[in-house]
């Protein structure tokens, strides 16, 4: 779902550490804002507490994460 609508060279990933978090690696910046307000859209308010930061060992990488309700 995310997939679809994210940016083409975007990295999705997901990983659980007692929550099941979402991230979503791109390069532009301005992909970051779209992304920050279309999340929170998509699966009926699925994705929620939308954080924004660099991405782990790649530099030119923004990283925005949301916690995913299961």
């Amino acid at each position: 779902m995310v997939r679809e609508h994210a940016p083409k060279d975007a990295k999705v990933s997901i990983d659980f550490d007692g929550k099941l978090h979402l991230h979503v690696d791109v390069r532009n910046g301005e992909d970051v804002k779209v992304l920050e307000k279309f999340l929170p859209q998509l699966g009926a308010g699925v994705f929620h507490d939308i954080e924004v930061g660099a991405t782990p060992h790649h530099p030119f990488f923004h990283r925005v994460s949301a916690l995913i309700d299961r």
